[in-house]
């Protein structure tokens, strides 16, 4: 009761500020640049139990958890670099695909359409190669003919680039 009548005085980032709603995880995946395996670090409460630990991305950091990952850390750290190599061998596939496609667009080169984030997944598809959606740094569609180059993020450590060719069906004859 006391700390509700205490979070109206205060506004909301005061209350959070003063209460300090931070969780400490062990990282259980190396998911983001600095954050190693086995590392503790402090996240917002609600990262942690709605992502991170629902994910098996992270447990919460009690002394148990932290020996029991300490022990299983070098099986964690195989699997890690496993999917490294994997990624690396998929970014170096990646590096090597041109993606062309024809748009019908105007004479200024301003498409009728655009290319979104779901046509290159299908495009990868095609070429039998899984990415996700959210690996994919397209920023916003692409809706002008033209040469073009988009960063995905296959891993932490491992990113690569797809060449995008937009032509109209005009300048392609």
């Amino acid at each position: 009761l006391f700390t509700l009548k205490l979070q109206r005085l205060l506004n909301r980032q005061d209350f959070y500020l003063l209460y300090n709603v931070m969780t400490k995880v062990v990282v259980l995946e190396k998911f983001k640049k600095n954050w190693e395996i086995g590392s503790v670090v402090n996240v917002k409460d609600g990262y942690a139990r709605n992502y991170l630990i629902p994910n098996g991305k992270a447990r919460i950091a009690t002394k148990k958890n932290i020996e029991d990952i300490k022990l299983i850390e070098e099986n964690l750290l195989k699997k890690d670099s496993e999917n490294k190599l994997n990624a690396e061998t998929t970014a170096q596939t990646i590096n090597n695909l041109k993606f062309t496609k024809e748009i019908a667009a105007k004479d200024n080169g301003e498409l009728y359409g655009s290319l979104s984030i779901s046509d290159i997944v299908t495009f990868f598809s095609e070429n039998s190669i899984s990415i996700q959606k959210k690996s994919i740094k397209l920023g916003n569609k692409i809706k002008t003919t033209g040469e073009y180059s988009v960063e995905i993020d296959l891993h932490p450590e491992v990113d690569c680039s797809l060449s995008i060719e937009i032509l109209s069906p005009k300048s392609s004859s």
